[in-house]
């Protein structure tokens, strides 16, 4: 891939001038070249093919049982934006998933994303034969941020099924406004 993998300086740059927005931040999940995510919520499929909001971490919710051979949705407690051109961001495992019997399966997010309110989406299957907890301190991944203003790139035009998909994940939709979490189930 063309561009440069920006590292911790270059992340802290663009939070200062606001080109990149990671909230809640914390200052210790920032690594050398990522940011590392933590799970916020769990979605499970559900009726008519719907993905429903099954647990929200908070510190004193327990862990979720990700059951055996189980597939879900997380979303990270975490909010991106990227409020410019030309900054796009991927997803790194964390190595720990090797052990922990965890797969995460992530695509990346372009330049703007978040600027509607889209929220992270990443699923996570557990590659055991036995329930696998998940709690809100687990690393299942590392936002790595590639920053492409420098090569030559045409703009990119999102297709109507992606604005669909950007829709879709609008964190307004499950977050009161005066919040920075989730709405609980049923609320």
């Amino acid at each position: 891939m063309y561009g440069n993998v920006l590292t911790n300086r270059q992340l802290s740059r663009l939070m200062a001038d606001k080109s990149l927005q990671i909230r809640p931040f914390v200052a210790s999940s920032l690594k050398e070249a990522a940011y590392t995510l933590n799970p916020g919520r769990i979605l499970r499929l559900g009726g008519a093919g719907r993905w429903n909001v099954v647990h929200i971490f908070t510190n004193s919710e327990p862990d979720f049982q990700l059951e055996a051979d189980e597939y879900v949705i997380v979303e990270p407690l975490q909010a991106v934006t990227i409020t410019v051109d030309g900054i796009i961001g991927t997803f790194i495992q964390a190595s720990t998933n090797v052990e922990e019997g965890l797969l995460v399966v992530a695509g990346q997010i372009d330049s703007k994303y978040g600027t509607r309110g889209e929220a992270l989406r990443f699923g996570v299957k557990n590659l055991f034969s036995k329930p696998n907890a998940i709690s809100v301190k687990t690393r299942l991944v590392h936002l790595q941020l590639i920053d492409l203003r420098g090569s030559t790139a045409d703009p990119v035009v999102r297709t109507q099924q992606q604005e669909e998909t950007w829709d879709a994940r609008r964190r307004t939709r499950f977050e009161r406004d005066d919040s920075d979490g989730p709405l609980p189930p049923g609320a």
